[in-house]
């Protein structure tokens, strides 16, 4: 009796805090850019491969649908500055997100949402001067997969694709340059567990 009066704090407690936790594995893509300052370089788009932690919370769950907060942490990715196979520089992005996303668990899960981006962004390029300028872009997310449903917790795999709803073309200066060289998309496989 005792042990099950203990528990009875747990069980009601569990639903409130259900959510998710997963691992991103993503490609994102640049667009090629031309400095308008300086001797006007060129630079093919960018491409760098990473990873991402991520961690959402229920805050309205249907059962069929949720709404949830969720934050990411992505590794710092470097991808090399080239223009006709020559390498001219560096150039680095990180960034850390927060957002709101609906879920739909159906026979196929689909989910849409916003977050929050702050990119860490370095441009190194091999002459010159460069720059490291942190920038905030909200960015859009849509994602389509599956999950396996189990008692305690259930497994997914999601197909995502993420892309920014503002970007920066300017390229007049080494910051600006640096905005322009930013992803413009991103597409990744995300899966963890829902508990």
């Amino acid at each position: 009796m005792q042990k099950k009066m203990l528990l009875m704090p747990f069980l009601i407690i569990l639903p409130v805090f259900a959510g998710e936790v997963g691992l991103l594995v993503d490609k994102q893509f640049g667009k090629a850019q031309a400095a308008t300052f300086g001797t006007g370089q060129k630079y093919d788009a960018i491409s760098p491969t990473g990873f991402g932690i991520r961690g959402g919370f229920d805050i309205f769950d249907l059962k069929v649908a949720a709404l949830q907060l969720n934050a990411t942490w992505h590794n710092k990715t470097t991808s090399d500055l080239s223009y006709g196979g020559n390498k001219l520089g560096e150039f680095d992005n990180q960034y850390w997100a927060a957002g709101a996303m609906v879920n739909w668990k159906l026979l196929v899960n689909v989910g849409a949402g916003v977050e929050y981006r702050s990119e860490k962004l370095t441009y190194r390029p091999n002459t010159g001067v460069g720059s490291d300028n942190t920038t905030g872009r909200p960015w859009a997310r849509v994602n389509i997969g599956f999950s396996i449903p189990t008692p305690v917790v259930s497994p997914f795999f999601l197909l995502e694709v993420a892309a920014p709803l503002s970007k920066k073309d300017a390229t007049s200066t080494p910051k600006d340059l640096t905005d322009a060289l930013a992803p413009q998309v991103q597409i990744g496989i995300y899966g963890g567990i829902r508990f």
